[in-house]
């Protein structure tokens, strides 16, 4: 049947300029990627008739088709667009890809709780916070865990590949900002790394992390004063209140918290065991407090963020302004939601993760596709619907949902979207998440490609 126009541009875009040793290698990745963005969720037999699956399926054989050669273009392209935004989050986190059901996959490390066998993905989201919307992957890593040796001392455990390294080298992968641009990289606890932090500063990055070490810090630049920082943070006076929407998770209800902010600087040294500790930097920050002092009846776990930022936050904008910044972290959840339940990432099934490498380069730009097309309901409500849907698709979501005369806007078209998926719309409501969307998304595919068979039947019986 083909694919449309707009998802052939949106492959050339994504993969054309990818280096794999063979220009026909790059023209199969490029139809590859446009035949699988139209129909992500489906199995590869499903999508690709045999000679192209035979193809997709040699193309992941290639030791060319690295994770960095197939996804390269997209990161260039993300760090473009990131050069020509005043504001830039770089939010940072690691999923666990679970393949324990694929026995004979060679490769596999452990994850979880160490039952399971699987890759580590640490992805970076490049996002612009205010109005909300994805860039894209400015960086993405794939490895298998290794366990740690028995009877480890922390100097040895230093002095090999960790998994804090990950966070570190997804730091600075994006080089540094142009002059006149302001890129900061937040990380939930697993950026809390001296090391990590360090190396944003000197590529000229800032941060904002939470913390999770209660470790000591200077509470003036000379160390005269010092303190733990969880201890300190919990003394420090409210400054203003304000509110931070929690999303609902694992059948706990969505929920409005009440919040306190508070936030004074410090100063963090390298911690203990680290070669040459008092010849290296001495990292200025900010430690910011939000927490519920009065959570609703019923709550066990009232809402407390502890951040380090190395941006100034010493005043009440300042610290919403942050707490804004931190909340766009479950962009980056999303993400991993789309890309493991919309394309069916854990699904798929390869010989060896080398193998699997490939495919998972290709599906997570996929995934990003979808994750945008949520977004845009914040970043560009009120324009024409062709900025995120193909004219077959807006035409047929005009037509289901009954759709008003006139040029469809973004808003519309993904509402319409959504209500496929099963989205209520009802009044207070709010916005269709990515699983409906991602749903009724499904369902539209298919409706085009019903259009479309039964256009070539016309044709036929004509």
């Amino acid at each position: 049947m083909g694919v449309s126009a707009e998802l052939r541009d949106w492959a050339e875009q994504h993969f054309a300029a990818a280096q794999l040793g063979d220009p026909r290698r790059t023209r199969r990745l490029v139809d590859a990627a446009a035949a699988i963005g139209a129909e992500p969720a489906l199995a590869f037999p499903q999508i690709f008739d045999w000679n192209a699956l035979r193809g997709l399926y040699r193309l992941c054989d290639q030791e060319r088709a690295t994770l960095e050669a197939v996804q390269g273009p997209h990161w260039q392209q993300t760090r473009r667009a990131m050069r020509q935004q005043p504001l830039v989050l770089t939010v940072h986190d690691t999923s666990e890809l679970d393949y324990s059901s694929h026995h004979h996959m060679a490769g596999r490390g452990q994850i979880g709780n160490e039952g399971g066998r699987g890759l580590l993905q640490h992805n970076s989201l490049a996002i612009v916070p205010q109005p909300r919307a994805v860039l894209g992957l400015a960086y993405q890593q794939l490895r298998a865990r290794q366990p740690a040796p028995a009877d480890e001392s922390p100097y040895q455990r230093k002095r090999r590949p960790r998994e804090s390294d990950l966070w570190r080298a997804g730091f600075v992968a994006a080089g540094g900002p142009p002059a006149g641009c302001c890129w900061v990289d937040v990380a939930d606890r697993g950026g809390d790394d001296y090391e990590t932090l360090r190396a944003a500063r000197q590529v000229e990055h800032h941060f904002l992390v939470r913390a999770t070490q209660d470790r000591v810090v200077f509470l003036e630049p000379t160390g005269q004063r010092q303190a733990h920082l969880l201890q300190y943070a919990r003394c420090l006076p409210s400054q203003g209140s304000d509110v931070v929407p929690i999303r609902g998770r694992g059948g706990r209800p969505p929920r409005t918290a009440v919040v306190s902010l508070s936030g004074a600087p410090v100063w963090i040294p390298a911690p203990a065991g680290t070669a040459q500790r008092w010849s290296q930097p001495i990292l200025a920050a900010w430690v910011i407090r939000i927490w519920e002092p009065q959570p609703p009846a019923g709550v066990k776990e009232p809402l407390e963020w502890i951040l380090l930022c190395s941006l100034p936050s010493a005043t009440l904008a300042e610290l919403k302004e942050r707490r804004d910044w931190y909340c766009c972290r479950w962009l980056v959840e999303l993400f991993h939601d789309a890309e493991k339940n919309g394309c069916g990432v854990e699904e798929r099934r390869f010989a060896t993760a080398e193998r699997m490498e490939t495919c998972v380069a290709l599906l997570s730009v996929v995934a990003v596709r979808v994750l945008q097309l949520r977004t845009a309901l914040e970043a560009q409500p009120a324009a024409a619907a062709a900025a995120v849907g193909t004219a077959e698709e807006i035409d047929l979501v005009r037509q289901l949902v009954g759709a008003p005369a006139g040029p469809l806007t973004v808003r519309a078209f993904v509402r319409g979207v959504g209500r496929l998926g099963g989205f209520l719309g009802r009044r207070g409501d709010g916005e269709p998440g990515v699983r409906a969307l991602w749903r009724g998304y499904q369902r539209l595919r298919d409706m085009v490609l019903g259009v479309r068979l039964r256009q070539l039947t016309l044709i036929d019986t004509s």
